[in-house]
């Protein structure tokens, strides 16, 4: 099997997820003092509603359960990435090119670790920029953010 915990749970729940005819966009896995949260984002052209959620739920925990890869505590959410989806790979920021992304970096650039602004085309090696409202277009290596969320945008109503 893969190394973190995250591979781990990718590699078994991903073929289960298919077969409800629904795409796994991403785990998240969060160990805390009292319980730990383990959050599967699905996806699918149709949209993602409570009822598919549910079903993957019901066919997931108990082969998670089986494989024994978390400790007994655990809270299992199954949802939505969301429209302030977490972007987990190149290929998922990429298609974002062009789009308001907020960013944590796992290295500071130019001194900072928070980046918030429009995200640049993904080129082929993994690096792209984000054109920060704060300190202008940093380049990025996709493999130093920690975490990356989309903006969700909403038109402003016009007046009347």
């Amino acid at each position: 099997m893969a190394g973190t915990i995250e591979d781990k749970i990718t590699e078994l729940v991903l073929p289960l997820i298919s077969s409800m005819g629904a795409e796994l966009w991403g785990v998240r896995f969060r160990g805390g003092h009292d319980r730990a949260k383990l959050q599967i984002f699905i996806d699918r052209k149709e949209g993602v509603d409570a009822d598919l959620c549910g079903d993957i739920t019901a066919l997931i925990s108990p082969a998670l359960d089986a494989a024994d890869l978390i400790a007994p505590a655990y809270m299992l959410e199954v949802s939505s990435p969301g429209l302030d989806r977490i972007l987990f790979t190149k290929e998922q920021a990429g298609q974002y090119a062009g789009s308001e992304v907020k960013a944590e970096l796992r290295i500071p650039v130019q001194g900072r670790r928070k980046l918030s602004g429009v995200m640049g085309e993904m080129s082929e090696d993994g690096t792209f920029t984000i054109a920060d409202k704060l300190a202008g277009e940093i380049k990025l290596a996709f493999e130093n953010v920690a975490l990356m969320r989309l903006v969700p945008s909403f038109d402003k109503p016009k007046k009347p």
